[in-house]
């Protein structure tokens, strides 16, 4: 049975069931990927996986259920054991389902054929690039992992007050994870690796540029030392500017400002960052992989600038956090699967680019570091006070120019001093994921090293 058919026949057995009001949330996706290893196939895998939750209201009670089955014994299922939980659930607020939003914008981000792509053109994507890595520099001692993948989603909200929401989402991906030696007989190893997508075909990805880059990442570590414990001017390149901000996203959450988890509560309207700083959360932007329009309730997304020149202009919001501040949603809410609570997340947060290149901000740094991947971002960061003291790997600059790599260092501060720090920031912004920042040189922070 399709979600189409499924969903009319669950709703028509809930009117007869007692229900006055019902929502479907289905989800689902499916992948194939490879990975290789030694010229030979270490991994083949065909994934679909997914499922439906339903809520329904009876009694003047809300129920819930969920199911990985489309079928009648699983339409049974669900309304019998809604109408039971409805029965002894407390809940905190009477829930309301929502008839959706005026206008929905246009989102492109589902290719039909992308999941058609041969396994065969992705095996022997995934061995070219183990080619390609082995023979690019003789300091490759090991590819540790080729892969090429192809994966598509799928997401549609129904319900009884005329909610009818549907996207689907399709990508191709291709990455590699090296590992370098100066010698054969060396005991120093360093490895790096890099990846690249396309959400139109398998075919617009440089294969031979994310093997040469993930080679470049790696041996550019080789000989790297620590540096004399002291305050440093930092660059955080691109991907390590991402990190961090994706480690402090969750402050832009009306949920963590309400519980205390943020240190920006009470301070709408104020300045919180330097005037050079714009912090966007745009879901309608095309060609990157967190596009999407509508959130998890159904709302319609739209652009919102959380930080303007610095001001802080707004928290992000799902519904229940929106009537809590008397404001209106950002449509914001997330859900973790199909199964799991309706929360608050960005779609695609972003500090707004500069018009600096690296190389550039390099050039300019007297004396420096240059970080390009930060470790122990879990244990290593508090978003409710924002500091943080992250294990570092990077580039000592002198006299604006790189002269030697640095491992074996931490750099330490607070994210929301830094927004109030930042010198130069790049327009190197690289859109992989649902958060991205440019690369970002800070005025002062600490280091420990020898």
């Amino acid at each position: 049975m399709n979600i189409e058919e499924f969903q009319k026949v669950l709703f028509a057995q809930g009117r007869e069931a007692g229900f006055t009001e019902m929502e479907i949330y289905y989800a689902n996706g499916r992948s194939t990927s490879v990975s290789v290893l030694k010229g030979e196939i270490d991994a083949y895998n065909i994934v679909e996986s997914g499922g439906l939750s339903f809520r329904g209201l009876i009694g003047g009670k809300m129920g819930y259920s969920s199911t990985e089955r489309l079928d009648y014994e699983s339409i049974d299922y669900l309304l019998d054991e809604a109408g039971s939980n409805a029965e002894v659930l407390e809940n905190e607020e009477p829930e309301e389902l929502f008839a959706g939003s005026g206008h929905y914008h246009s989102v492109d981000t589902y290719l039909a054929s992308l999941i058609k792509t041969p396994p065969g053109q992705l095996i022997e994507a995934a061995l070219a690039m183990e080619r390609i890595a082995l023979n690019a520099d003789h300091r490759i001692d090991m590819v540790r992992r080729s892969a090429a993948s192809v994966s598509e989603s799928e997401v549609l909200i129904v319900n009884t007050k005329g909610l009818n929401c549907h996207r689907k989402h399709s990508s191709a991906s291709a990455s590699i994870y090296v590992l370098a030696k100066e010698s054969k007989d060396a005991k120093e190893t360093v490895t790096g690796g890099w990846f690249d997508f396309s959400l139109r075909s398998f075919d617009d990805i440089d294969l031979e540029g994310v093997a040469l880059t993930g080679v470049r990442e790696a041996v550019s570590k080789l000989g790297a030392s620590t540096v004399p414990s002291d305050n440093y001017p930092i660059i955080f390149r691109n991907d390590a500017a991402t990190s961090l901000l994706s480690s402090f996203a969750s402050v832009f959450s009306a949920e963590s400002v309400d519980k205390g988890f943020s240190r920006l509560k009470g301070k709408l309207g104020e300045q919180v960052a330097g005037s050079n700083i714009s912090i966007i959360d745009d879901p309608l932007m095309e060609n990157v992989p967190s596009s999407k329009a509508f959130d998890a309730e159904g709302s319609a997304t739209a652009r919102h600038e959380l930080i303007k020149d610095g001001r802080l202009l707004t928290f992000l919001h799902n519904r229940k956090t929106a009537r809590k501040a008397g404001v209106q949603s950002t449509a914001n809410a997330a859900k973790g699967g199909y199964k799991g609570m309706v929360e608050v997340s960005h779609h695609n947060l972003y500090i707004a680019p500069g018009t600096t290149s690296l190389s550039e901000i390099i050039r300019e740094t007297e004396r420096g570091i240059l970080i390009v991947e930060l470790q122990g971002l879990h244990a290593g960061t508090n978003a409710t006070s924002g500091s943080f003291s992250l294990a570092a790997i990077g580039y000592l600059i002198e006299h604006g120019e790189i002269v030697r790599p640095v491992n074996q260092i931490t750099v330490s501060g607070n994210f929301f001093e830094l927004l109030n720090g930042i010198e130069r920031i790049g327009y190197d912004s690289r859109f992989i994921g649902s958060c991205t920042s440019p690369t970002l040189k800070v005025s002062s922070l600490s280091v420990s090293g020898a």
